[in-house]
């Protein structure tokens, strides 16, 4: 059955890993991953920062890499300057980036994750996202191996994604993903601004998931998936990082 695997950080198991990586199931989720308190406190830090935002279209804390695969100069200049900004943004609370490396760790009890520099110079170690009331995320998969092959990170058998979600909604907003895996003849149906047509998703089987406050939300961005239409006065705000697996060398990096 297409669905979550609903667990706490103290049952993390390989074999639910590697369900995700499988197409097994949908996503795992990790209930009350960050204390609630410290999430309204990120929240109230950032909104006390005059912080400048990584693009006039995107309201992201933080470079997103496939935004930047034909200016990786700038991305790394970009990312040098987000990581000052989420070090002051995370000093008063537990460092959810921190966290959420040392729980991808645990899933994967015999790789070493490895600090993911290109150059001598450090990716971004997130994104952060706010998404309005009205605003949507199109149907689209990420994948770093097919978009970001000028970046060494694009060099990895199986890519990870981890969604902390810092603020929720007041309705709508939700993150569905589809048993459908992104392959490369889909690209006839890509958007021209972003995305997938939503034919491509026609007749697959989809996992809604409502977002809630602290939870951590892990899938395979390989297969479709989208935010629906946000509704109500509360902004959607996640915190969201790239991990890659490197079976090879037994490596995991991670980036934004």
């Amino acid at each position: 059955m297409w669905n979550s695997i609903i667990i706490t950080n103290n049952q993390i198991k390989n074999e639910d890993i590697k369900k995700i990586i499988n197409g097994k199931n949908s996503s795992i989720i990790i209930r009350n991953f960050l204390k609630k308190e410290d999430c309204k406190k990120i929240i109230e830090k950032i909104s006390t920062m005059n912080i400048e935002r990584d693009s006039e279209k995107f309201n992201h804390i933080g470079p997103f890499l496939m935004n930047y695969t034909t200016k990786k100069e700038k991305y790394f200049d970009s990312a040098e300057k987000a990581n000052e900004i989420f070090n002051k943004i995370f000093l008063s609370v537990e460092n959810p980036i921190n966290k959420i490396k040392t729980t991808i760790s645990k899933f994967f009890p015999n790789y070493e994750i490895s600090e993911t520099k290109e150059d001598h110079r450090n990716y971004a170690s997130c994104t952060i996202r706010r998404h309005k009331r009205g605003k949507s995320i199109p149907l689209h998969k990420d994948n770093v191996s097919y978009e970001g092959v000028e970046y060494q990170v694009s060099k990895i058998n199986n890519q990870l994604s981890c969604i902390l979600h810092l603020q929720e909604t007041e309705k709508g907003g939700n993150l569905s993903i589809y048993n459908k895996q992104w392959e490369k003849k889909l690209e006839k149906h890509r958007e021209i601004e972003f995305g997938y047509n939503p034919i491509v998703k026609k007749n697959a089987e989809a996992d809604t998931i409502k977002s809630e406050l602290g939870d951590l939300v892990i899938i395979n961005p390989n297969y479709l998936h989208e935010v629906k239409k946000i509704q109500g006065n509360s902004d959607r705000v996640t915190l969201g990082i790239f991990f890659g697996i490197e079976d090879n060398t037994k490596k995991i990096f991670s980036w934004a």
